[in-house]
């Protein structure tokens, strides 16, 4: 049975080379995101639609929701790949409009499109196979860096997923996340470009010596929300090139 896979912040990196994934599968995307024109382009490509949402505006999340399941159907598969990166940082120098907005669209914007996806999942109960959701964590979720808004939140992300597939499983609906270690996407290569991040120092914290490809994200969070991981929720899976075994691996003490 073809999906219908709502990808928030779908228009480019982790949450376009999701929706890449899910298209070819035979699964009907939605694109959601505030860059219409890459968005609209994007779904363009992949024979989906495109809407224009800002995750962190509930009447913007609820609206969206509603017209979506009304005008395509209902919503079987949640992505929420939407979220603001940041620069290291000192608690005591960090705007703190930039750390609310940061937590505004990755916390907040997350539990929002959880609370407009997940009751209707729930109604549906198993008859369109419970749904599923996909939230985007971190291996900050695991360890702190110094990132004082960005880090916290894919924290509280991981504790979500867990929360909330307590709530909802009893009505077959999944949800687990996936935490990507430091990963190639547009955004990332511009901080490389501009010379705030140093890709030589990423790849030697990993084991495999690499950055994460959006690709390989894209892989694992198709598996979590298909069929083959119908046992698996509430899990935070680390797609990282080894980082979180690295970093205990290469610290032990000789």
């Amino acid at each position: 049975m073809s999906r219908n896979v709502l990808v928030t912040g779908g228009a480019s990196g982790i949450g376009l080379a999701l929706a890449r994934r899910f298209a070819p599968a035979g699964d009907r995307v939605i694109l959601a995101d505030l860059n219409d024109a890459a968005g609209q382009a994007m779904a363009k490509e992949l024979g989906g639609s495109y809407r224009h949402l800002d995750v962190a505006d509930e009447s913007s999340v609820e609206a969206n929701v509603a017209a979506i399941e009304d005008e395509i159907g209902a919503i079987d598969v949640l992505i929420n790949s939407a979220g603001l990166l940041q620069n290291a940082a000192q608690t005591e120098s960090f705007p703190l409009e930039e750390h609310d907005r940061i937590w505004a669209v990755n916390y907040r914007g997350s539990y929002l499109m959880c609370r407009a996806c997940a009751p209707r999942m729930a109604k549906r109960g198993p008859k369109r196979g419970g749904g599923a959701i996909l939230n985007i964590a971190s291996i900050n979720s695991f360890t702190p860096l110094p990132l004082p808004a960005y880090t916290p939140t894919k924290a509280a992300i991981g504790s979500l997923t867990g929360v909330l597939a307590g709530e909802f499983g009893p009505s077959g609906v999944r949800i687990n996340a996936v935490a990507p270690g430091f990963t190639l996407t547009p955004a990332m290569q511009s901080r490389i470009d501009s010379g705030d991040r140093d890709p030589v120092g990423m790849e030697g914290l990993s084991t495999l010596g690499r950055l994460v490809k959006p690709e390989e994200v894209a892989e694992a969070g198709f598996f979590l929300c298909s069929d083959a991981a119908s046992a698996i929720t509430g899990v935070n899976l680390p797609v990282d090139c080894g980082y979180m075994a690295a970093i205990s691996y290469n610290t032990y003490p000789s």
